[in-house]
């Protein structure tokens, strides 16, 4: 029991004289730190309760079912503590005991990052005053997957692929689009007419982020024939009933088959595009804008590719300064310096 700046405080500290005093000692830290009116107005409610909310109000997000798999998991750790009860430690055990369990680093860093997103949305609702995982190093993840195609075998996958199917394979290539955003698309995307670069336009993004991607000349005429084939659906890709295409499961792992392709997805395709985008000397810049990426980090994975590239271009200086190579004997040199004088 005391007073500061004329405000009463009351609280109870244990059931000792040394434990009140110590509690006594806090409380007077948080109120001198200007703390304890913050923890006070917080509801701090149970990690669980708190959980419900939190996939309740996100259930419309295209992360929620990624999320929901992270909670069910943050979950069995946490259940019973209150929000602000969870420090930095009582999560760094949780990393020691889901990389006991043997789940990946990387699973491991989506739950982490999902625990940090409930709690910057707990602080803005009011819930919580600090997020515990700010103090948490996430863990190192192998670099991502980046299988591509050669030439000749993106070919080969063309020619085994279903007529339906060669359109989606070729705008796959050419695009470094993701399979729902190629099938996705409608013609209201789609602009090659009128205009001197055209593009598609793309609003159902992973990120939610409009994005546009330029289309090259193959491409715009691809398009152009499937327009002029087609019976007035707003989809671009329809399968042999001439409905939109849902799945191409099948048809595409048929195609591998028949190409005789092993270890291979659709998204490779993506990987595929951006490979040999680098190698063709695209920069970095305009290969993450390309393919929707937040950052640079993301397309750090093909940077080695551009070694070919780089070369090249190194090579278009043959011949320029062989009079001045290392290797030129003095009487070269002589004979340039008098060509030169002369």
């Amino acid at each position: 029991d005391f007073m500061h700046n004329k405000v009463r405080y009351r609280g109870v500290g244990g059931t000792t004289k040394t434990q009140a005093l110590r509690a006594l000692d806090k409380m007077r830290g948080e109120v001198f730190s200007g703390n304890f009116e913050i923890k006070s107005k917080v509801s701090n409610p149970k990690f669980e309760a708190f959980a419900e909310t939190y996939l309740q109000r996100r259930q419309y997000l295209r992360s929620s079912e990624r999320d929901g798999h992270s909670v069910k998991n943050l979950l069995k750790f946490f259940r019973g503590k209150v929000l602000l009860a969870i420090q930095a430690s009582n999560i760094e055990d949780y990393i020691a005991q889901r990389r006991t369990d043997g789940v990946s680093n990387a699973t491991i860093n989506r739950e982490l990052a999902a625990l940090k997103r409930m709690y910057t949305l707990a602080i803005k609702w009011g819930d919580a005053n600090k997020n515990p995982v700010k103090d948490i190093e996430f863990l190192e993840e192998p670099p991502g997957r980046s299988r591509f195609l050669s030439r000749e075998e993106a070919q080969w996958l063309i020619e085994c692929s279903t007529e339906h199917l060669k359109p989606v394979v070729i705008t796959a290539l050419n695009t470094g689009m993701r399979l729902g955003e190629v099938i996705g698309l409608k013609w209201e995307q789609v602009f090659i007419d009128n205009v001197i670069d055209p593009y598609l336009e793309l609003e159902q993004t992973k990120n939610n982020k409009k994005r546009f991607v330029p289309l090259n000349n193959d491409l715009v005429e691809l398009l152009k024939g499937i327009r002029s084939k087609s019976t007035g659906s707003q989809q671009v890709f329809l399968n042999h009933r001439g409905n939109a295409i849902k799945s191409i499961r099948t048809a595409f792992q048929t195609a591998l088959q028949k190409a005789g392709i092993l270890d291979f997805r659709f998204h490779d395709l993506r990987h595929t595009f951006a490979s040999h985008f680098v190698m063709n000397g695209g920069d970095m810049l305009t290969l993450k804008e390309i393919l929707g990426h937040s950052s640079l980090k993301m397309v750090e994975r093909y940077a080695h590719l551009a070694a070919a590239h780089k070369r090249r271009q190194v090579n278009n200086l043959n011949g320029m300064f062989s009079n001045c190579h290392p290797i030129a004997t003095s009487a070269k040199l002589a004979k340039v310096s008098r060509t030169v004088n002369t």
